[in-house]
């Protein structure tokens, strides 16, 4: 791939003598290098010559890279989407950075499947081991086979799927409603979208395995922003008719009443002390991580809705350094206990345990009650009397002399 010369001749004329000198400067001369399998550089470039040209340039640096040893992944994980993103990285150190992410998460899938194929060939051996004389009844009834009895159903995951599933369709015709406004994909970088994405996901998750689920909504997507892409991903049957949940890319106002809607932003003033069950909650979906501006309050003000915030300050003592700021699943998990239960103490169990400094009278008394000393006191016991006896009799002996 590469020729390398490391010894270039200078030839200088010193009097009479005609001597050279020899450089250890190293001369690259790059050379055309073959493209990895699967790499479709027309869909990718779209004709540009000058990002094609980009392009192969980066097909020799990842080559290099794993010459030298480097976590880069196999040429047949990269995909479309993953050689765009290096296009849009400025330095080598962000491409590197990346590549080495991209090469744990395919380990890891590599992992997790050789992991799959092991538990099925323990599962499903090709041929049976002889029957053990020496096997118990307990180990005889609790194995699922043809040849063995047992009393307990056996639980699929496709079963508590469907379980899941049944209780979002039952949340849907009867339970109540939550937005979630995705219309902050503007707002936010490509790395708090994608952070954002994975956020929603944890969201439906936790909805969904609830006792008493809500009736999801997001409004204001936009398709073909990097928020859907990446929750897309995550959630290969979103779009599937049968999937538990509503998508809506016109605005909240237009899909329910406005008197009913309540903007949930931790800017405002008033805090939500008792939990409405009549009313719509909204969540912004946003990770304000670099654009801490009050966006949510501003929305809500320009639109002219109710506002509220989570007690926080009310039941919490938060610690020194720690942010008052909680992910999307968090703040949905609040909101789903204290629907169920209405205590807002135990709703806040939620919030991580490192922002809180949990101070209660008892400890505060047993930290300030006195203690007695258990040793004797007494001078040996003095730091001030505690000297070698030698030293001592020494200092005795110059006294007397």
């Amino acid at each position: 791939m590469f020729t390398i010369i490391k010894q270039s001749a200078q030839f200088l004329r010193l009097g009479n003598v005609l001597r050279t000198t020899v450089t250890s400067r190293p001369v690259f001369f790059c050379t055309e290098s073959s493209n990895p399998p699967g790499l479709n550089i027309a869909a990718i470039t779209n004709g540009d010559k000058d990002l094609e040209h980009k392009l192969k340039i980066l097909v020799l640096e990842i080559d290099v890279l794993r010459q030298e040893g480097k976590l880069v992944p196999d040429d047949d994980y990269l995909k479309e989407s993953h050689w765009k993103e290096l296009l849009i990285l400025p330095s080598l150190s962000q491409r590197r950075k990346f590549l080495e992410y991209l090469f744990k998460i395919s380990k890891k899938k590599e992992n997790k499947k050789l992991k799959k194929e092991q538990k099925r060939l323990e599962k499903f051996p090709e041929a049976k081991p002889e029957k053990n004389e020496n096997e118990t009844f307990e180990e005889f009834v609790s194995q699922y086979d043809l040849g063995h009895n047992n009393i307990m159903l056996r639980v699929y995951d496709s079963t508590m799927n469907q379980l899941y599933n049944n209780r979002l369709v039952q949340a849907m015709q009867f339970g109540q409603k939550l937005v979630v406004d995705c219309g902050y994909c503007d707002d936010m970088t490509k790395h708090e979208n994608k952070n954002c994405a994975k956020q929603l996901t944890l969201l439906f998750s936790e909805n969904r395995n609830h006792d008493d689920p809500f009736d999801l909504h997001f409004c204001n997507i936009n398709n073909e922003s990097v928020l859907m892409q990446s929750l897309n991903k995550l959630i290969v049957t979103l779009h599937e008719p049968w999937f538990p949940l509503n998508l809506h890319e016109p605005s909240y106002l237009e899909k329910f009443p406005k008197e009913q809607l309540v903007y949930l932003t931790p800017h405002c003033r008033e805090e939500l002390v008792e939990y409405d069950h009549d009313a719509i909650y909204i969540i912004g979906g946003i990770v304000d991580k670099v654009n801490t501006q009050p966006l949510s309050l501003a929305k809500a003000k320009r639109e002219g809705l109710r506002m509220a915030k989570l007690p926080l300050d009310r039941y919490l003592q938060w610690g020194s350094g720690s942010g008052k700021s909680l992910t999307l699943n968090q703040v949905a998990s609040i909101l789903l206990d204290v629907k169920l239960t209405g205590d807002w103490k135990y709703a806040l169990r939620h919030v991580p345990r490192r922002k809180v400094v949990e101070f209660t009278h008892e400890k505060i008394n047993q930290k300030n009650k006195w203690k007695p000393n258990r040793e004797r006191p007494g001078f040996d016991n003095l730091k001030y009397n505690r000297r070698p006896s030698d030293r001592m009799i020494k200092v005795g002996s110059i006294m007397n002399d």
